[in-house]
């Protein structure tokens, strides 16, 4: 039940259903615990372990660590995932989230995306800083689950600009997009107190939701000139992702696995493998439901060649443009930006093409299924090199002298019975700390994140629905509070 992620409480409320006249507490399963990870360990350290169980369940993993044998870096990918991985590489999210662990290190989540526009989880990575070379670390670790030469087309990030200088050093093929909604929020957190008035405001944020809103490089020119003169991009195929929530929400479900921060990096890499688990046999399983069945309104003869060939998601977004070219409301100039970012045929397209049935080679790759299996394993691509560079050994050796030959053995096995060096936990790293204007609170074992500076500003901004003053809401209102309150003023004389 602990593999499972259930918790000492749980795991009792089981065993006394089962059995009324248990005689046990829950200590008695946190020492149980406890001497299952002791037994286990047998004489390593904590580290030591974990990479072991690492190299046996077939991941593929590379750490770093400073002079004193702390481990500083940890990146690993679960084998489904590299599966995953090897299939979608066309855009990736990559976001660090905070709290997952007892050493308090930052944890970079790399998020995928499929073709039915669901997420997984690609790579993992602990890192000791959030400095340029941390992920330049991490990017490159990361590049050669990828395989040589293969650059995704679009990888999505909040402002972080170490991670940016990263992503353009290892990745300078790749177009990095910022998160829409975060570039929103900072507008708020920034720009909200220089406004009195609100419609002035709302104001503000019409001119702004234009600009963002741009379809191509010279409307979002116009766009600028005008935002200019009011308060003195190249379009790349991102398949609708334009935020970094999809990261967000891939942090929400793997901290439910988590349930706290206190754990040790064995106890996460547990949680961690639970939640890739479940999450690749449900996209399997979604795989091989769409390969055999499609929504009723698509069965006409627009859509033959392409039934049970993409996602059930591109077929929709197909359907609508379908249904948008039979309509009156098309605009009569078409400015291509949903063909270049969703890699799908637009209703222009389709009018043009006098609704004759679409070809497979008009949609993205992105969106098949048929040539998806997942099946590709957790090998990297040097596989051959290796396999070139024993046969050129076993060719060599065959033909070497006894002496040389022994010597060779002996070196040879040395360098198989060569082990890491006594590996160390990390340090607990210091916190970023936290916006400021956020409450002071103690340190727990929560994994809730602390608010951002921009839900602290909306949180000041917020009115009282009662007397519409700020600081406080309607239940705290002091003015709603004096007037509901009894009058014991002096009495009135009888007459």
């Amino acid at each position: 039940m602990s593999k499972a992620g259930v918790s000492p409480r749980q795991i009792m409320s089981s065993l006394r259903q089962s059995n009324p006249d248990l005689q046990a507490i829950s200590k008695n399963i946190y020492n149980e615990k406890y001497r299952i990870m002791k037994e286990n360990l047998a004489g390593r350290t904590v580290i030591q372990a974990l990479l072991e169980e690492l190299g046996q369940a077939g991941f593929i993993y590379n750490i770093e660590y400073d002079q004193n044998g702390r481990l500083t870096h940890l990146m690993f990918a679960h084998p489904l995932s590299i599966a995953l991985t090897k299939s979608y590489t066309n855009v990736f999210v990559m976001d660090c989230t905070y709290k997952t662990n007892k050493y308090k290190m930052p944890l970079l989540d790399i998020v995928g995306v499929t073709s039915f526009n669901t997420s997984f989880y690609s790579c993992f990575v602990f890192m000791q800083k959030e400095e340029e070379e941390d992920y330049v670390w991490a990017l490159t670790m990361f590049s050669r689950i990828l395989g040589v030469e293969v650059y995704p087309l679009v990888i999505i990030t909040d402002r972080e600009l170490a991670l940016m200088n990263a992503i353009n050093i290892v990745f300078p093929r790749t177009a990095n997009i910022l998160c829409v909604w975060h570039i929103e929020k900072n507008v708020v957190t920034n720009c909200k107190p220089h406004f009195t008035e609100e419609d002035d405001w709302v104001a503000f944020m019409s001119t702004w939701t234009a600009l963002i809103n741009s379809h191509d490089e010279s409307s979002f020119n116009e766009a600028w000139t005008n935002f200019e003169a009011e308060y003195n991009k190249n379009v790349v195929m991102h398949f609708g992702n334009r935020a970094t929530s999809r990261g967000e929400g891939a942090h929400s479900n793997l901290k439910r696995y988590l349930q706290v921060s206190s754990g040790g990096l064995g106890e996460v890499k547990e949680r961690i493998c639970l939640a890739i688990e479940n999450q690749f046999h449900e996209i399997k399983a979604r795989l091989s439901s769409e390969k055999i069945r499609h929504p009723h309104k698509v069965g006409i003869p627009f859509f033959k060649e392409l039934i049970t060939h993409i996602s059930i998601f591109a077929l929709d977004e197909l359907h609508k443009q379908y249904e948008l070219a039979k309509s009156n409301n098309l605009s009569s100039q078409c400015k291509g930006h949903f063909c270049r970012t969703m890699g799908l045929p637009c209703a222009h397209m389709i009018r043009e093409m006098k609704f004759e049935a679409l070809q497979l080679n008009s949609i993205h790759e992105q969106w098949r299924i048929d040539t998806r299996s997942f099946d590709h394993g957790a090998s990297l691509d040097d596989g051959d090199e290796i396999g070139v560079l024993l046969s050129e050994f076993k060719f060599k050796y065959e033909r070497m002298p006894l002496t040389q030959k022994d010597n060779t053995k002996r070196k040879l096995t040395q360098f198989l019975g060569a082990s890491l060096p006594l590996l160390l936990e990390p340090n607990v790293q210091p916190h970023k700390g936290r916006p400021l204007g956020s409450k002071n609170k103690k340190e727990s074992s929560s994994t809730k994140r602390d608010p951002s500076a921009f839900e602290i500003m909306e949180e000041k901004s917020r009115k009282c629905g009662h007397c519409q003053g700020g600081g406080h809401n309607i239940r705290t209102c002091p003015l709603k509070y004096k007037a509901t309150r009894p009058s014991f003023g002096p009495a009135t004389p009888a007459e």
